[in-house]
């Protein structure tokens, strides 16, 4: 008990300044965690970010409502200064506004949290002794200006927040208007023209068709007049360079989605910057000042001083707003939007004008300085998590069966989320799925045209059908576990024995494409595990009847029931359970088929198949795939989904893929959406 009564006197005294200290610290974990989510698929790090961005509002909040009764205390005076710090902190970070989507809905709410708060800060600097005292002291100034940098910077977080969830195309669309003939030339600084592969040409490029891009995420877009320039038929850049240019776009389009992007990078979003920072310097200056002189005075009239923890606690305070400030700043001066942004502005206006010449000449030295730190490629690399998750069916219903957890979680009602977390991992997205989709990118007939150049359409059709698009997933799913885990497997041990003989480099190859078929087929399964993630004709109902079909009727390891499935009938897997359940039937079907391709030149024939199937199933997802689905995915790390529909949107259309190959040098005209 004596304990208990230690704690609770502890936090009588200190709980106040160690939530306002938690609240800054939590603000400093946001800035650099809040990064790492564009580019990490971690379930750990998304948990982390999540339970930050909840505590950073809750804490705040809650030291606001305690704060209007303990600031009225003379020698608790500096309290007061607090209020405006917390409704800075509520302003959040620049890369960071939204956690998921369905906040950037919610902005309304966040508008009357903003009222509110701003309501109860402004009641605590009035109720407080810098104002009911004998006389003004410089206290109030600082207050003052403090309380305006947090009003801005918290109404500017909920402004952002109703950009990204109302507008289509936000402050970030091209103009409308204008022939596809009319021009207008953009001044770009010579730094960008040396080199037109350039890193920082490209991810221009990235912002200057980023319309196009919105058009998979928000819905389609009215005609809108586009910057770019149209080249030759044959001078298109190669799907390397288009992959290498979505891949940025990715990352822009999270920032559209769930940070400040939209607000930050316009001309009053960069004069709220510097503003706020000068305002919090200028305060900064005032304390000091006011612990100098006002406090010795007080000292003289034998008045109250200021208790010493506040003082500590404001210091750090504002400490952490200039460093916060400044960081923000710094990142909006030299970001490639502001480049963009200060280009699109400068081709509005009359050529040979000083503002353009004003324009070229910051956005060279923006440029310079960006490639000293190699900004563009850092960029790139870390625009999206670049892993597929994985979800293989076999595994999952032996484990579930053998999982009492899973039992508890079903009866709990949360074996679906259980399922995704713990029978689900990650692999990177390897060169030869990047090499197998750029080149089955322009297929017209997904799935079916690797079938139909080997002349096995006709046997087949009924397993390529898209009217029951979970079904074809689940079939040709069940079908390569089939061939690779039992067949293929064992044709590769005779092959290359333990000893070493055989195999060589000729085996490299097979092992490739059958490393990037696995990983498809894990991948396309995961995703029909989740149907928000399908096209509307894919319900996600056959995936759930199947593994129920296949966990009661198991009791071995996955291989032996991969050769059970192969064999079709057996004592412990009766056949009647395999022909009740259509795509269990059908993926022994087609995995008979693959195993008994005994007309294929190579090994390597059937692999590569496999893997086009996969890959022209990927495509006809992300092309199908909601525009929500797709936006949603960002905040967690993006997916190859995402990245395949834009490549395809690009690759599929000989105007796009021209304006994406224009040279950045050039005039650029306008031309209307494709």
């Amino acid at each position: 008990m004596a304990g208990a009564e230690v704690v609770m006197e502890a936090w009588k005294e200190w709980g106040l300044q160690a939530l306002v200290l938690l609240s800054l610290t939590v603000q400093v974990a946001l800035l650099i965690v809040a990064e790492l989510r564009r580019h990490i698929d971690s379930g750990v790090l998304m948990a982390f970010v999540g339970s930050a961005y909840m505590l950073a509002d809750a804490t705040a909040i809650y030291v606001l409502g305690h704060l209007s009764v303990t600031s009225r205390s003379p020698e608790h005076e500096l309290l007061a200064l607090w209020a405006p710090f917390l409704l800075l902190h509520l302003g959040g970070q620049d890369n960071i506004t939204a956690y998921a989507l369905e906040d950037n809905k919610l902005w309304l709410r966040h508008l009357q949290t903003f009222i509110a708060q701003v309501a109860a800060a402004a009641y605590i600097i009035y109720g407080s002794s810098i104002i009911v005292g004998e006389r003004w002291s410089l206290l109030l100034l600082v207050t003052i200006l403090v309380f305006f940098v947090g009003l801005v910077k918290y109404g500017e977080r909920v402004w952002a927040l109703r950009c990204a969830g109302s507008s289509p195309t936000g402050n970030y669309r091209g103009r409308r208007g204008g022939g596809e003939g009319s021009e207008c030339p953009l001044v770009v600084p010579e730094s960008l023209k040396r080199r037109r592969l350039d890193p920082e040409a490209f991810l221009l490029k990235a912002h200057l068709l980023l319309d196009y891009a919105k058009d998979v995420f928000k819905g389609p877009l009215s005609p809108i007049a586009l910057y770019g320039t149209a080249t030759p038929a044959g001078s298109e850049l190669d799907g390397e360079d288009v992959y290498k240019m979505v891949e940025m776009q990715v990352s822009l389009v999270h920032d559209l989605f769930y940070t400040k992007a939209e607000v930050t990078h316009t001309w009053y979003g960069l004069c709220i910057r510097l503003l706020s920072c000068l305002a919090v310097g200028v305060a900064f200056l005032l304390f000091n000042i006011l612990l100098l002189c006002d406090g010795h005075h007080r000292k003289l009239k034998g008045g109250y001083s200021y208790s010493r923890v506040d003082v500590i606690v404001t210091y750090v305070l504002f400490v952490g707003a200039v460093v916060l400030e400044t960081a923000s700043l710094v990142r909006a001066m030299f970001s490639s939007w502001t480049c963009a942004l200060l280009l699109k502005r400068s081709s509005l206006r009359s050529s040979g004008s000083k503002r353009i010449a004003a324009s070229t000449f910051v956005v060279g030295v923006v440029l310079y300085l960006r490639r000293l730190v190699r900004a563009a490629d850092l960029r790139r690399r870390c625009s999206w998590s670049r892993c597929m998750r994985q979800h293989n069916l076999v595994q999952f219903c032996v484990r579930s069966r053998a999982s009492r957890i899973r039992r508890v979680a079903k009866w709990v009602g949360v074996e679906n989320w259980w399922d995704m977390q713990a029978c689900s991992w990650s692999v990177p997205v390897s060169a030869c799925i990047k090499q197998l989709l750029l080149k089955r990118i322009k297929a017209r007939q997904w799935g079916r045209e690797a079938l139909m150049n080997r002349g096995l359409y006709e046997n087949l059709a009924s397993c390529v059908k898209f009217n029951k698009l979970d079904e074809s997933i689940l079939v040709w799913h069940i079908a390569i576990d089939v061939y690779l885990g039992c067949w293929y497997k064992d044709q590769q041990e005779q092959a290359n024995p333990p000893d070493g003989g055989g195999g060589g480099d000729r085996g490299r190859a097979p092992a490739d494409l059958a490393e990037a078929a696995q990983a498809l087929s894990n991948y396309l399964l995961f995703l029909a595990a989740r149907p928000h993630m399908l096209p509307p004709d894919g319900s996600g109902d056959a995936y759930g009847e199947l593994t129920e079909c296949l966990t009661t009727c198991v009791d071995c390891s996955s291989v032996e029931v991969l050769r059970r499935l192969l064999r079709r009938y057996d004592e412990d897997l009766p056949a009647n359970r395999i022909t009740s359940n259509k795509p269990l039937r059908r993926g022994c079907e087609l995995g008979k088929v693959l195993v008994g391709r005994r007309d294929s030149p190579t090994v390597c024939d059937t692999l590569e198949m496999i893997c086009e199937v996969w890959v022209d199933m990927l495509c006809y997802v992300g092309r199908g795939c909601g525009r929500e689905s797709h936006a949603k995915q960002l905040s967690s790390g993006g997916e190859l989904l995402t990245v395949a529909a834009l490549v395809a949107r690009y690759m599929t259309s000989p105007k796009l893929r021209r304006l994406v190959s224009a040279s950045t040098q050039s005039n650029l005209q306008h031309f209307q959406s494709v």
